[in-house]
């Protein structure tokens, strides 16, 4: 018993010693705190609505300044207080001291919280005793209020003196740690400020190897979130300041494991290692190994975005190997000479653990990319993909929450139909089993496919995978999912969560068309319920269709937030529906009411069209190119295009033409130029149009609307192909 009880004592006059020996640390400290907090809060105090952005930033933690503050305070007390061991007499005469190893070392150690605590507790009194109530107001980004805070109350202070503490003292039992493995001040601070992002790192170097290698990994979404987490000063940048009840544990947990850790090899540390660079002999492989690793990866990702190929990133591992692990080698032994057998071992034995790690992911010897779950395991599935969820077709985009009865908590839609279940396993099958075709994907109109299973689950699985457009609009999978009623009934605009319908616009892809503006109660409702039953009854070929759409429909409505705090405020949102030409009663309706004229698309309206046939042999991208306003799409070797002017062609054109090219590449597409007035020519395309289309054609074209259009392989007329094979 006497012996625990020595192991946990304390020594107050050596407490009291370096209180009085280091007061600098707390009072700098106190006035990074005090100056860059407390005395811009005193000066605006009259008017601190004007501070509350600053206010909020500082009281959860993201100001500059207070970060400084938390990293570098509590490191270098960890550093001066311990620095004793990192010198031959000075670590004897405190080692001759009538004190036990456990009693300078929990001495120390409790000096230094003292040292660090205080500077945060006495600003925060002061912040507690001139807080109070600072409103600010968050809009949805269109002006709207969402949320009122009160930023500035004495809940919000108090949560700023816990976090801070936590992520100081952290920081702190890191940095100790630190001190208790090295040999010399300089390597102690060096190792402190790295091993306080060091597991961070790796995870991030992890997760690149992971995105790199294994198809179907999911870099995104909560990887990065966990990721953050490991390290309470990171946190604080994705969770505002505030720590949840688990992560709080985790953090207090860490620190008392540190302390732990510290204190036993504070017992077990020999005093002759003092000045060389490692106080433990089984430290050195480790410091050198993690050289090695991080820089053999930092040369390896960087040789292949230089070469673009697998070899060159292989070179780099490679060069990165050897470069770095001399390095390492050297800093942990403090000396050039280091090319003897022992480190040619050493050597080996990373590189063979570093080329099993390598070709472990290279040949997924996990089989994490043929991992398939079994449909009766599965309870759920969320899943997001550009070719349904994106605009550009009949589906619904969500700009308020929550929209969908039934759906509530915001999580969207969610597979649970067995059948559904049933098809998503199987494309994730098929996209497991088709690596080749899918990881390689370049200059072609795709999506990015996302699937997470059991997302409640405490381990869910994620892959993501692209798909092309060919591909997709074959699928039976996808086919079976938005033609379910768990899809259509999910999307429906029966399924709308509002609490009053306020307007809906009607819009043709013409530039000059006038929109059809819905407002009456009745009309719209009745207008809804055709609408209705057209996308309930789309197929899916005509969903994924690349042909032009009728007209693009907006819904504007207000909804109850039923998360807010006051149910009764009403929040604005809003939906967009395409129109196929398949929408049999939505375009009765309009033609009925009197509005089917301006959807109708006349070669009477069209001075020409204008086709061009685009080849990029250069381009490899896996994205179409991406021009400002002021830009038109006609490349500078593309002075030949094929004018069309006779109304039989024109809208024969007009009727076929798609609204989106499939080979990025190589395609066709075309200008139709209407006969408008120049206003609207400079809102479609800018000045510059206007003088690239005028040299070329002269200046009868400045007083034109123009739109453009494409045409995908098997729905390019013959004269055309004929054309261009021609000019070409």
């Amino acid at each position: 018993m006497k012996s625990k009880a020595s192991y946990f004592s304390i020594s107050k006059p050596l407490i009291i010693e370096n209180m009085r020996r280091f007061w600098a640390i707390p009072a700098l400290a106190f006035l990074v705190y005090f100056l860059s907090g407390v005395f811009p809060i005193l000066m605006s105090y009259t008017h601190l609505n004007d501070m509350s952005d600053y206010i909020r930033m500082s009281l959860s933690n993201q100001q500059p300044f207070f970060m400084f503050a938390h990293l570098i305070f509590p490191i270098v007390t960890a550093v001066v207080l311990f620095r004793y061991l990192q010198g031959i007499s000075s670590v004897s005469v405190m080692h001759s001291m009538p004190f036990t190893r456990a009693k300078l070392y929990n001495s120390g150690f409790l000096s230094g919280l003292i040292l660090i605590s205080l500077p945060i507790l006495v600003n925060g009194l002061i912040l507690l005793a001139i807080s109070k109530p600072v409103f600010s107001q968050y809009d949805d980004g269109n002006g709207l209020i969402t949320e009122t805070i009160d930023l500035f109350s004495r809940a919000g202070v108090l949560n700023w003196i816990w976090t801070s503490l936590l992520i100081a003292f952290v920081i702190y039992a890191v940095s100790v740690f630190a001190g208790i493995v090295t040999g010399n001040s300089l390597m102690h601070f060096a190792a402190a400020a790295w091993f306080n992002f060091l597991i961070p790192a790796l995870y991030g170097v992890f997760i690149a190897y992971f995105d790199h290698f294994l198809y179907g990994f999911n870099s995104t979404g909560s990887w990065v979130e966990f990721g953050m987490r490991i390290s309470p000063f990171l946190n604080v940048f994705q969770s505002d300041g505030k720590f949840g009840l688990i992560t709080t544990i985790y953090y207090v947990v860490c620190f008392f494991v540190l302390f732990g850790i510290s204190g036993f090899l504070y017992q077990k540390r020999r005093l002759e290692h003092a000045t060389d660079s490692l106080a433990f002999g089984f430290m050195e492989p480790i410091i050198c190994h993690l050289i090695a690793f991080l820089g053999m990866t930092l040369l390896g990702f960087y040789f292949q975005v230089l070469g673009q190929t697998e070899f060159y990133m292989y070179a780099g591992l490679a060069a990165g190997t050897l470069i770095f692990f001399i390095i390492g080698q050297m800093i942990v032994k403090k000396t050039p000479r280091i090319y003897n057998m022992k480190s040619l071992r050493s050597f080996g034995i990373y590189a063979l653990i570093a080329i099993v790690f390598i070709l472990g992911l290279r040949f997924d010897v996990t089989g994490f990319e043929k991992r398939v779950p079994n449909p009766s395991d599965v309870s759920s599935i969320t899943f997001s993909e550009d070719f349904i969820m994106g605009t550009n077709y009949s589906r619904t985009y969500i700009d308020g929450y929550p929209l969908h009865v039934g759906y509530g908590d915001g999580t969207g839609l969610r597979l649970k139909d067995p059948d559904n279940i049933k098809a998503m396993t199987e494309l994730h099958r098929i996209m497991a089993e088709n690596k080749a075709k899918y990881d390689n994907l370049e200059g072609v109109y795709m999506s990015a496919l996302l699937l997470r299973y059991n997302p409640d689950s405490s381990f869910p699985i994620n892959r993501q995978y692209q798909i092309d457009y060919d591909s997709y609009k074959v699928s039976k999978e996808f086919k079976q999912i938005y033609e379910s009623k768990e899809y259509k009934n999910y999307y429906a605009p029966s399924n709308l969560s509002y609490a009053s319908l306020e307007e809906i616009y009607i819009n043709t892809e013409r530039p000059d068309s006038e929109t059809v503006d819905l407002q009456n109660q009745g009309i719209m409702k009745e207008f809804m319920a055709c609408l209705d039953k057209d996308f309930k009854a789309q197929t899916f070929e005509d969903m994924i269709s690349l042909k032009h759409s009728y007209g693009t429909i907006e819904i504007v409505f207000k909804y109850k937030d039923k998360n807010s705090d006051t149910p009764e405020k009403l929040l604005d949102g809003s939906v967009n529906y395409t129109i196929s030409d398949n929408y049999s009663n939505t375009i009765k309706w309009l033609e009925d009411n009197g509005y089917g004229d301006r959807f109708i698309q006349s070669a009477a309206e069209i001075e020409y069209i204008e086709l061009y046939h685009y080849v990029d042999t250069n381009n490899t991208s896996d994205q179409p190119i991406e021009y400002s306003s002021d830009e038109i799409m006609i490349p500078a070797n593309e002075l030949d295009g094929l004018k069309i002017t006779d109304p039989v062609e024109i809208q024969a054109l007009l009727d076929t033409y798609e609204s989106q090219n499939i080979n990025f590449n190589d395609y066709y597409y075309g200008n139709v130029v209407y006969k408008g007035d120049s206003q609207l020519q400079n809102q479609a395309y800018g000045d510059a149009y206007e003088e690239k289309m005028a040299e070329k054609y002269g200046t009868e074209v400045d007083d034109a609307v123009s739109m453009q259009i494409y045409f995908n392989e098997g729905n390019i007329p013959d004269y055309v192909l004929e054309y261009f094979k021609k000019t070409n």
